[in-house]
């Protein structure tokens, strides 16, 4: 009697995980992503960069100056290393205006620096971000 229960549990069982697989095959059949047109796979970036599924109203001109990297210093600014590595014989200058930080390496500089040095130097901008022209130790 305790066989035939067991097997009636099993049974019942077998059943329930069928018909979750045929739920389960039936819902990926209706939410399918293949046969999708073009259009229904487009995301679209807005001005503020959210995503969304309707293609923008307006269209961005892009200018010239938009592609330009403005930052190039003609004259000298002051500042103060920030950080040098002596073993990597690199470091960075920290700028007293903008407060920002600028590459330079010994190749580029020629002489060794000191942390919180004085200087006054010339940068332009590169691929990597600010980097070092010339370096002035101020006294």
């Amino acid at each position: 009697m305790a066989q035939t229960q067991q097997k009636k549990e099993n049974q019942k069982k077998k059943l329930e995980k069928r018909k979750s697989k045929e739920q389960k095959r039936e819902y990926k059949k209706t939410h399918n992503s293949k046969g999708k047109t073009l259009e229904d796979m487009f995301v679209y970036v807005d001005e503020y960069g959210n995503l969304s599924n309707t293609p923008p109203t307006q269209k961005y001109e892009f200018k010239a100056s938009d592609l330009e990297r403005p930052i190039v210093e003609d004259e000298f600014s002051f500042g103060k290393v920030s950080f040098f590595n002596e073993q990597g014989q690199y470091g960075f200058i920290r700028n007293n205006e903008t407060r920002e930080n600028v590459y330079f390496n010994l190749k580029l500089v020629g002489f060794p620096l000191r942390v919180d040095q004085k200087v006054k130097f010339k940068y332009q901008s590169s691929k990597q971000g600010l980097q070092v022209t010339t370096v002035e130790i101020v006294q």
